[in-house]
């Protein structure tokens, strides 16, 4: 059950905050992708309206890199997108320099979890998220085409109905895109894990920009209704379709900083559009926004070089990370398409 609230959080809290994962099995090979499903998996957002503003350089090796300046202060941003293969080999010279001069390195918003609320989810029957001990299992609810997908996915990820059962399907769509994931050598993880190593290889601190709590996502998701249910495990389905579509390309254009090709699949995730659709969640989502801007704003208060790792999800949309950054009055130096 443990995994299954974490797969929760690595699923809706994509777009809260970078998921920080355990330690995963050693991933398999990919899984072969089903038929991909003629859908716009993601909307159209009008993208951050200080982008066409900001001074673009050709672009260096790596991944896309956004240089934050004010006053004596340097921020450097990296542009996360998960999820990433487990085994994906990438270098940044530039990222390299801007570690060497850091003093600190910022990673996305934490879940924080406790015994305490650990315990009162599952006395409270997991939040509104589970079904009751008596009800029927979630396979025996979905319509016929929805569940012949979800079935086909969670066999490629090797797994049977049983951890999915009592789940609801918002729930169960973000537990199988995690399982789907692993199995198919994809981490959520990434690339946060690797520049925490980095960093910690280099001696500086890292630091999580801020904490969110459990409860409130969990609370969200529960309230959803049977429709909003069944959108949302549709959205992850979709989204895995597309994973597994793209496999051969997911990585290698972040490694290379084509945020072009990055951009087109990541506008927002599954996760972001199933809150979207939640009463509160809306707010949820601004809040995370709201608390990642003023972290990397503190930052450009005090003087030196901080590196900051932020979900393309909260960084360019409009009145996103980047938008709000500029308003404070920092310049902006983005990575060329």
């Amino acid at each position: 059950m443990a995994r299954g609230i974490s797969a929760l959080i690595g699923g809706a809290a994509l777009t809260l905050a970078a998921f920080s994962a355990s330690a995963q099995n050693p991933p398999r090979a990919p899984a072969q992708a089903s038929p991909a499903q003629t859908v716009e998996l993601f909307p159209q957002d009008p993208g951050s309206a200080v982008v066409e503003e900001l001074q673009v350089v050709a672009r260096p090796p790596g991944p896309a890199l956004w240089l934050v300046e004010k006053g004596g202060a340097k921020l450097y941003v990296v542009g996360s997108a998960p999820p990433l293969p487990h085994q994906l080999k990438w270098d940044s010279p530039r990222l390299n320099r801007a570690m060497d001069q850091a003093s600190l390195v910022l990673i996305p918003p934490e879940a924080s979890v406790g015994p305490l609320q650990v315990t009162k989810f599952f006395l409270t029957g997991g939040g509104g998220v589970r079904y009751g001990p008596f009800s029927k299992n979630l396979e025996d609810r979905l319509p016929p085409d929805l569940l012949a997908r979800f079935v086909n996915v969670r066999e490629q990820a090797g797994r049977t109905a049983v951890p999915y059962k009592d789940w609801k399907p918002a729930v169960a769509g973000f537990i199988v895109m995690s399982d789907f994931r692993q199995a198919a050598g994809l981490s959520e993880a990434k690339p946060v894990s690797t520049i925490e190593r980095m960093a910690k290889a280099k001696g500086v601190k890292v630091k999580a920009m801020s904490q969110y709590r459990l409860g409130p996502v969990l609370g969200v998701v529960g309230k959803l209704p049977d429709e909003g249910q069944l959108a949302c495990l549709r959205d992850a389905l979709s989204e895995i379709d597309y994973d597994a579509a793209h496999a051969a390309t997911i990585g290698t254009d972040w490694a290379n900083g084509d945020l072009a090709s990055v951009r087109a699949r990541y506008s927002s995730s599954a996760a972001q559009r199933c809150l979207m659709r939640a009463p509160g969640g809306p707010g949820l989502l601004a809040d995370q926004i709201g608390q990642s801007a003023k972290a990397l704003n503190e930052a450009l208060d005090r003087p030196g070089v901080t590196i900051a790792v932020v979900d393309l999800a909260f960084l360019l949309p409009a009145n996103g990370v980047l938008d709000r950054l500029k308003a404070s009055g920092a310049t902006i130096t983005s990575p060329a398409d």
